[in-house]
């Protein structure tokens, strides 16, 4: 008996029960783990890639080997530096404008100038008067919107209203933007702009579920993360100027994944794809699998199965 799934099978599946249908983009999550040989990496990757351009998803990739995945605030960082965000704060921005009878059908929602600019001169009216009118709606449904924590949704507030700053060919939000993707920007150099806090261990959920919100509220599908972790499972240290993941360190990324497990009510409209390889599921106590951390070994282990079928919705499958 096969214990494998062909990867196209189960691509089909999740395309069908996930992407295409309405159970993430109507607010559902979910975390599948693929034991996924390193041939078939690449192709897994296309074609979610793909199917997340086709059906209107944010699609992120991550690699252990080069993003600290025992750490949640480099999950973030990881997802941040994936995200459009003046691209996302365009789209809404158009939306609301739309939503005030403002003509909007000839201005391009990826146009890289300013987007008040551009409605402006769609609807043949002065550039300044559009972002007076709109900023009502923006502070009540950006800035006071309880699904967000307080420095992000002051942080898209700002991406949104910051359309009409363009200095000198610079962004004058690039500190809000450093600060989002932890490019070594401090608190400090967004407090002019009234944010106060980090991001850090403690907070990065936080930020993960706010992102997760506003990629939805400014009108995708959802969320699709592909995870890969197979770095996570060397025992020994191959010395290569990769990332090495101790066993306190692997221990923190599991935890991490079994947080994810739990508070999957709390993630709408994302899906997240742990890539791993076979030495994620060695249950012995000297390895680096899935074995050292029983909390989340029993959450996504296969109790019942089928003596003749896989079951390609199941939270583990092994791919072929």
């Amino acid at each position: 008996m096969s214990t494998t799934l062909p990867l196209q099978e189960w691509l089909r599946f999740i395309d069908a029960e996930y992407l295409a249908s309405g159970f993430i983009r109507d607010g559902g999550a979910a975390v599948k783990f693929a034991v996924t040989p390193d041939l078939l990496k690449a192709g897994l990757q296309d074609a979610v890639r793909r199917g997340c351009r086709d059906y209107g998803f944010v699609f992120a990739c991550l690699d252990a080997a080069e993003v600290r995945v025992h750490m949640p605030q480099d999950i973030f960082f990881g997802l941040a530096r994936q995200v459009d965000w003046r691209g996302l704060a365009r789209r809404l921005v158009l939306r609301m404008a739309a939503r005030s009878s403002y003509a909007v059908e000839g201005v391009d929602e990826n146009v890289s100038g300013n987007v008040f600019d551009a409605i402006a001169e769609a609807n043949g009216l002065e550039k300044r008067l559009v972002l007076q009118n709109l900023r009502p709606t923006l502070q009540d449904e950006v800035f006071r919107n309880p699904h967000m924590v307080r420095d992000f949704r002051v942080a898209m507030c700002h991406l949104c209203e910051g359309e009409d700053v363009l200095e000198n060919d610079a962004y004058t939000r690039q500190p809000v933007l450093d600060w989002l993707r932890g490019d070594g920007s401090r608190v400090s150099s967004v407090r002019p702009f009234a944010i106060y806090g980090a991001i850090n261990r403690t907070t990065a959920r936080y930020f993960i579920q706010s992102t997760l919100y506003w990629i939805r509220f400014c009108g995708h599908a959802g969320t699709v993360l592909l995870l890969d972790n197979s770095r996570v499972t060397l025992a020994r240290n191959p010395r290569d100027d990769r990332r090495y993941y101790t066993r306190a360190m692997a221990l923190d990324h599991y935890e991490l994944l079994r947080e994810f497990v739990d508070d999957i009510d709390r993630l709408p409209g994302m899906l997240l794809f742990v890539m791993t390889c076979d030495e994620f599921l060695d249950e012995s106590s000297a390895s680096r699998g899935y074995g050292v951390y029983p909390a989340l070994r029993t959450r996504i282990m296969n109790d019942v199965r089928d003596r003749n079928l896989v079951n390609p919705v199941a939270s583990l499958v092994r791919l072929s």
